[in-house]
């Protein structure tokens, strides 16, 4: 094994999926704690304007449908829109979470509009903390750990290869 691929797969290899780890999971984080926050915002009186699924197509085939939900609310004299139904909310392969979703709000619907006191536009219908707003934080703390744990192993175990490698051409050389 040669001295820059010892030092790559040792050194560098780890560091991308500390630093994507790190991202999504402070991102994922973030999501949680305006999730939580989100019980306690103000509501106003919306009115949901399009309910409808739609589906994007996968660049492999396949693809995932979503629930799009866009209401309209007004507060203090300023219109507003929305398209956010929870913090975490998913799309999927099985169009029949999207579709519940949009039976639950058909066009015309009244709605409780969750706002956030310093920007208003930040609002959704389902406030709190979902079992889906855990998914962001939980794939970056297994990404960064990876990361973590091939920083610390990896090198360790490059070196154990080289070691290896290198007695083995050793004794050839004496045989």
């Amino acid at each position: 094994m040669s001295p820059a691929v010892k030092f790559f797969f040792g050194r560098i290899f780890p560091w991308p999926f500390i630093i994507i780890g790190a991202l999504v999971f402070s991102f994922g984080v973030r999501n949680l704690l305006r999730a939580e926050d989100s019980v306690k915002w103000p509501t106003v009186q919306g009115v949901v304007q399009s309910s409808s699924m739609e589906y994007h197509s996968g660049d492999k085939g396949g693809g995932t449908y979503h629930a799009h939900i866009l209401y309209n609310y007004n507060l203090n004299g300023t219109a507003f829109s929305g398209d956010r139904l929870a913090y975490g909310d998913y799309g999927s392969s099985n169009p029949s979470h999207s579709q519940e979703i949009v039976n639950r709000y058909p066009v015309g619907t009244k709605v409780a509009v969750y706002y956030a006191r310093t920007n208003p536009e930040e609002c959704l219908l389902e406030p709190g903390i979902k079992a889906q707003t855990w998914f962001l934080p939980g794939f970056g703390i297994v990404f960064l750990l990876t990361g973590v744990a091939m920083a610390v192993f990896l090198p360790k175990a490059m070196e154990k290869a080289y070691q290896a490698d290198h007695q083995f051409d050793e004794s050839n050389k004496h045989q």
